[in-house]
């Protein structure tokens, strides 16, 4: 049985673009396994390894009519390999960045609505406030802006416990009814 012709890179690589799958395989078959090491070495990831192999031979396939090698095919192959890794690892920093760019814009936008959220119910709990009974929110003032215990507002004012409880349990029915219970104006 004579021996199968051992052809060269560029000569294979030839025979595929003439239409020879056989040349293909051959190609495959020699450099799959050194290329899958090197992409490992390089991104330290077999998954992303082998997705980046595979990619080259892809590429290979379908472009072959477009590629033109008059040196040394093993250096194209590898030097396609650091590409396709330098380009991965790009757009996985822009992948990344964007993410974290939509995230702090979202957070930001989340932080301002916050804001004006907060400034908008403090709006109407001073409307509310302002619009308590005289002696109401002069107890609920002190109680909970002045940090006045109730018999310290009982002396301040010189009226009983009883009567501070009474106008806070009032002033907060009043606020809740006017805030309608979430914060929103009635």
């Amino acid at each position: 049985m004579k021996p199968a012709p051992f052809y060269t890179d560029i000569e294979l690589f030839q025979q595929f673009k003439s239409g020879n799958r056989q040349a293909f395989e051959q190609i495959y078959k020699r450099y799959w396994s050194n290329l899958l090491s090197e992409a490992f070495r390089l991104t330290g990831s077999r998954a992303e390894s082998k997705d980046l192999v595979q990619d080259i031979f892809i590429s290979l396939f379908q472009k072959a009519s477009r590629i033109d090698i008059k040196y040394s095919f093993r250096a194209y192959l590898y030097q396609t390999l650091r590409y396709k890794i330098i380009n991965s690892k790009r757009d996985k920093l822009i992948h990344h960045h964007c993410h974290h760019e939509i995230y702090y814009r979202q957070a930001g936008e989340n932080v301002f609505s916050n804001i004006l959220e907060t400034k908008e119910l403090n709006t109407h709990l001073h409307i509310a406030i302002n619009g308590l009974p005289k002696k109401c929110k002069q107890v609920f003032l002190l109680s909970r802006e002045g940090d006045y215990s109730h018999k310290a507002i009982s002396r301040e004012l010189n009226i009983s416990t009883s009567t501070v409880e009474k106008h806070i349990v009032k002033a907060l029915k009043i606020l809740r009814l006017k805030l309608n219970y979430n914060g929103m104006p009635a």
